[in-house]
């Protein structure tokens, strides 16, 4: 019986301890029956600064150049003669090669001989007509006087109605083969291909004795060349899906190519898609965009990779903090007042519909008095190394920024020590010692002592070796007690 009370006493006071520690609380927040010293949490302080910053997006792109054509043929033909080479400079009109165009000559030749015919045919149309117009009136000089019958004369009209017709055929054929031969002589024309524009010959693919062949719906064509103007560039870049609304024309931009990586070109943004594109294999949606290269640098090649630097905001003399004191808590670690005030702010954000309640509020934990309270704050944009503040801190303020495990470990109320005032401390309380030196007479009777001591070790003494001079300890016993 006494040691089922006990068992009882027992789990009593277990659970009276964990109701104390769990659920009852101080106005501080800590259990009652906590009563040893809290440790200072380490950390390192910072004050917010006023600075610029920049919010850039990041986007990989090719670089190529500003107007570039490809070069190919209009009409089917092998290539009988190639003028020009890859990296030659070119004209608007030189001449870039010249297809076989026999076949088209023949077909130049065929359309003057039924152009011939045709205008011979209609002569004889003409005579034809002539004489079906006189033997119709004739006929009506014959019928007024009935010397001929009715029937007679319908035929008669009907031959010069027959008559009159084939003149305008053989006229509509004449035309036709006039627009053939004209088609012909614009195929000839179209073997000897020109340079659309002032250029570099870039790319060359086909070479003298290829046959090339003209696209079609379904078929893209031979390509010939590509000529590029190279006098200006651009950068063909693809903006994630997440960050293409922040990016508009004529945004200032940065261009770094692979080939160098520190320094940057200038850039400005000339043509944003309005449709995003899915690459093949993956779900990334990006939207295509052109970066205009405004500078003649050199280093700027066609087909070079290059990384995309666009500023889509600024602030000038803005009140920023480092990146680091940003942290996550969740709601209910944090004060019933900054909870509350949080969601009246997005009570007034949203005008429509019920708002969303964040399970982790954004935070920076301020320092009063080496202790740390967390602060609500509204942020702007950001960069690598800051974050703008528009409310809820001062310059005056002092803010956790690190180190990560400090800051981890921060809740309302926790007493900090500054990493930096205790490495200052550290620094002034160091003091050198000045090495001692020894006279030339001390070591003059170091010497003599020393002396002395491998005698009496010698003999046999068993007192103590004599001391050196300065005070110093002996090193050895002459012998044992």
């Amino acid at each position: 019986m006494k040691s089922f009370l006990g068992i009882i006493v027992i789990v009593g006071m277990v659970v009276g301890v964990y109701y104390l520690n769990q659920v009852t609380r101080r106005s501080d927040g800590k259990s009652l029956i906590d009563i040893a010293g809290e440790l200072p949490i380490e950390v390192e302080l910072d004050q917010p600064q006023r600075r610029s910053i920049v919010h850039t997006v990041q986007a990989p792109g090719e670089v190529e150049a500003f107007s570039e054509v490809d070069i190919s043929a209009e009409v089917v033909g092998k290539i009988i003669k190639m003028n020009v080479e890859e990296g030659d400079a070119v004209r608007k009109g030189d001449v870039l090669c010249k297809l076989d165009d026999a076949n088209f000559q023949a077909a130049l030749r065929m359309s003057q001989a039924n152009i011939a015919k045709l205008r011979a045919m209609i002569i004889q149309a003409d005579a034809d007509f002539t004489k079906a117009e006189r033997d119709f009136q004739r006929q009506q000089v014959l019928s007024e006087s009935n010397a001929t019958s009715s029937l007679e004369l319908a035929e008669y009209h009907t031959a010069f109605i027959r008559a009159q017709a084939a003149v305008e055929i053989r006229k509509q054929e004449l035309v036709e083969a006039q627009a053939r031969a004209e088609s012909v002589r614009e195929d000839i024309e179209k073997t000897v291909i020109t340079a659309p524009m002032d250029g570099i010959v870039s790319q060359r693919f086909a070479k003298p004795g290829e046959v090339v062949v003209m696209g079609t719906m379904n078929n893209a064509g031979t390509r010939i060349m590509v000529i590029s103007d190279l006098t200006k560039m651009q950068v063909r870049c693809r903006v994630d899906e997440t960050d293409a609304a922040l990016v508009e024309p004529d945004q200032l931009a940065r261009i770094f190519l692979q080939s160098d990586v520190e320094r940057s070109i200038p850039g400005r943004i000339i043509r944003v898609a309005t449709k995003g594109t899915t690459a093949t294999g993956r779900d990334v949606v990006t939207f295509e965009t052109l970066v205009l290269v405004e500078s003649d640098d050199p280093r700027v090649k066609p087909g070079m990779t290059a990384n995309i630097e666009i500023e889509v905001a600024r602030r000038e003399g803005t009140i920023t903090i480092p990146v680091e004191a940003v942290v996550n808590r969740r709601r209910r670690d944090l004060p019933e007042d900054l909870v509350s005030a949080y969601d009246e702010r997005q009570k007034a954000a949203i005008t429509e519909g019920r708002p969303r309640l964040a399970e982790h509020l954004n935070v920076v934990f301020r320092i009063v008095d080496d202790i740390a309270h967390p602060v609500l704050i509204n942020v702007g944009i950001s960069d690598e190394d800051g974050v703008e503040v528009l409310g809820g801190l001062s310059p005056e303020d002092r803010v956790v920024v690190g180190p990560f495990r400090s800051l981890d470990q921060l809740k309302d109320g926790s007493i900090v020590k500054d990493l930096a005032l205790d490495e200052d401390e550290e620094d002034s309380g160091v003091e050198e010692k000045e090495p001692t030196t020894k006279t030339a007479d001390a070591e003059a009777g170091d010497q003599e002592v020393a002396e002395k001591n491998d005698a009496r070790t010698a003999d046999g003494d068993d007192q103590k070796t004599i001391a050196p001079a300065g005070g110093e300890e002996p090193t050895a016993l002459a012998g044992n007690r």
